[in-house]
């Protein structure tokens, strides 16, 4: 199975999908996976960052400089993280959204330590169901946990303990650092 297609099939999307994150034609997304023919170096860039790997594991060309690398996803579930990330303590996350504005834009890079310990206040990364992660500010309260977005015009998520563990939500780690492109 083809590299790209396996990634695919890991983030639940359809080839169509995939051509219109990459911008290309479906047909060029199946030749990919057939590996009739290779993806030009734009769209090995989209598809490096959206499935955080390197443009040599989608090549092929796996090395032991890539397990040191810190992955870097758009979106990801939390059983998909687990499953992608194994051992490692650090991911990344490229914010898509205006929900954290003005403290985090569209396109910067937020590094998630999975190992941190948070407290109320803290900007997490968390999974709601088998939602994608989100950055939101926590804050825990003896009988709930609310999200709180830094861009007022989005309400509070807030849930009682019970519907935490019933959804369920993930806390898949606390932002140590952001990455801003000038």
């Amino acid at each position: 199975m083809s590299i790209i297609r396996e990634l695919r099939m890991k983030n639940n999307l359809s080839q169509k999908a995939l051509s219109e994150l990459c911008g290309v034609h479906q047909t060029a997304v199946s030749q990919w996976e057939k590996e009739r023919t290779q993806p030009d170096i734009n769209s090995l860039k989209k598809l490096s960052e959206l499935f955080g790997v390197s443009i040599e594991t989608l090549m092929g060309n796996q090395s032991a400089e890539d397990e040191n690398k810190i992955p870097v996803f758009k979106f990801i579930t939390a059983a998909e993280l687990c499953d992608r990330l194994g051992e490692k303590e650090y991911f990344a996350l490229t914010v898509t959204d205006d929900s954290m504005s003005p403290a985090f834009i569209s396109g910067d890079m937020v590094l998630i330590s999975r190992s941190a310990e948070t407290e109320g206040g803290d900007i997490v990364a968390v999974s709601i169901g088998n939602g994608n992660a989100i950055l939101k500010k926590i804050i825990k309260k003896d009988t709930s946990i609310m999200l709180v977005s830094e861009n007022t015009s989005y309400e509070p998520l807030i849930f009682t303990k019970a519907e935490c563990e019933t959804l369920p939500l993930f806390i898949l780690g606390k932002a140590v650092e952001l990455r801003r492109k000038l």
